[in-house]
């Protein structure tokens, strides 16, 4: 049965100190200072949001400083955090005299406007981008801006990659310790559950998600499609299966969660994702958005994994998710995170996000992970080439956030993206012609197989 997801955010109290100047002018300058003026003479400062650079190099110790003061991240660079925060959080990280610069702020509630990452692969795209926004802040691929979202339809048209700011204000938490790296020894009942993961079911799982015709968010096979995936899920015993909703734009979209609870410590929690919805850019040709690579391939691999995982008796909880909206800004996958992140007791241990595996089989897989994700990078690595022989091009340390793995990385749980390559992509990205056709079955079925036996090599016994 499906069940709706509510989860409550903790907003901290109020305070009144001076605030740094604003770059406005005319008469949005003076609508503002008048909220502000009102903000003070209610002692209501809290409700102005910030975009803060914490000028702190990225470190396990250093990010565990920014969950305790501001309860999330949302980039990363070698120079250090970018954050949201609220005029309260604002005052405890200065108090505690953090290296910072305020880069923008503005109404916790308003909805005129909002913050985007957005990714600049080429000059050519930095170009377009500066065409029509001046950015906030820029490092290496990434730009900060403040747009309308109405504005957001250029960054599609453009086909530029981006990332919808969460303003939420989240609970400040202390980071739970890493998840100590088990010795990988080949385990041959693990072994044995690998070829259930079959080219030929995935090929077949990605071909039925591609008859949707288009399942990008405002067509009508996005919802043929999350109505679909929930029900071969509710076909596997033991799962709970739910299409929880949260907003985007003018309407309501659905993420497809399925949980097997753990029959040890089911608070402790497994996440294995992939986004379902795909893009050909928006207009005319928006009509056929196959995305059989992009990211059916993923999707299948997720239900592959959970039709062999879920007839076991794994000691902690897997959330299994097709997440929706990945291509419009992460949306899906942070409704998720924010979710997960709001359950009291709850530890979110690893998550597993596949995305486009299935183009080029050169018999390599690249592997993106975090500073806090390096652990989870090794494991995968070591695991692969164990069960399948696939090999594994890592990122270390990456910044590279533009799929859901990141939506997990802003909340502080290790989480990496497998991923046919990168830089590369493939020659039908974004494509018409994204399809089961050009699939590269052999590689998408190793994939998976590797995730599969990275999920089991982690949610087991520990050994004695």
């Amino acid at each position: 049965m499906a069940r709706r997801w509510l989860a409550s955010f903790l907003v901290i109290g109020f305070l009144a100190l001076p605030l740094a100047g604003f770059a406005l002018s005319g008469e949005p300058k003076a609508e503002f200072d008048e909220f502000v003026r009102a903000l003070r003479e209610d002692k209501r400062l809290d409700r102005i949001g910030y975009v803060v650079e914490v000028k702190m190099p990225p470190s396990k110790a250093n990010e565990s400083k920014i969950f305790a003061y501001a309860g999330k991240y949302f980039y990363a660079s070698p120079d250090g955090y970018l954050t949201h925060v609220n005029h309260a959080r604002l005052d405890r990280m200065r108090k505690a005299k953090f290296d910072l610069r305020i880069i923008d702020k503005k109404r916790l509630d308003d909805d005129k406007e909002a913050w985007y990452l957005v990714w600049v692969s080429t000059p050519e795209e930095d170009r377009v981008l500066r065409d029509r926004f001046e950015p906030l802040f820029s490092h290496s691929h990434t730009r900060l801006i403040r747009i309308r979202p109405e504005d957001e339809d250029y960054l599609q048209v453009h086909g530029l990659r981006y990332s919808l700011v969460e303003e939420t204000l989240l609970p400040l938490k202390t980071l739970p310790m890493t998840l100590k790296a088990p010795r990988i020894e080949l385990d041959p009942k693990i072994a044995d559950l690998l070829p259930l993961i079959t080219k030929e079911g995935m090929t077949a799982t990605v071909q039925r998600l591609e008859d949707c015709v288009s399942r990008q968010v405002r067509a009508k096979g996005n919802a043929e499609a999350v109505d679909w995936l929930a029900a071969q899920f509710q076909q596997m015993p033991g799962l709970e299966v739910a299409t929880p909703t949260f907003p985007y734009s003018s309407k309501p979209l659905s993420n497809v969660v399925a949980i097997q609870k753990g029959v040890k410590d089911p608070s402790i929690v497994f996440v294995v994702i992939g986004h379902m919805d795909s893009t050909v850019g928006w207009g005319s040709s928006a009509s056929k958005a196959p995305g059989a690579d992009d990211n059916g391939s993923g999707a299948a691999g997720v239900l592959h994994v959970a039709r062999v995982a879920s007839t076991l008796a794994l000691p902690y909880t897997v959330v299994y998710c097709c997440a929706n909206a990945e291509e419009v800004g992460l949306v899906g996958s942070k409704a998720l995170a924010r979710t997960l992140a709001a359950v009291s007791g709850q530890e979110i241990k690893a998550v597993l996000n596949m995305d486009m595996i299935a183009d080029r089989d050169d018999n390599q897989v690249a592997v993106i992970g975090n500073t806090r994700s390096n652990w989870l990078i090794d494991v995968f690595k070591d695991v692969a080439k164990l069960y399948t022989g696939l090999e594994s091009k890592c990122l270390y340390d990456s910044d590279i956030w533009y799929s859901d793995h990141s939506s997990f990385w802003n909340i502080g749980v290790p989480a990496i993206l497998t991923i046919e390559g990168y830089p590369e992509m493939s020659a039908h990205y974004h494509k018409v012609t994204d399809l089961v056709a050009n699939l590269s079955p052999d590689l998408m079925e190793r994939v998976a197989r590797a995730n599969l036996a990275t999920l089991l090599t982690l949610n087991a016994e520990p050994r004695r």
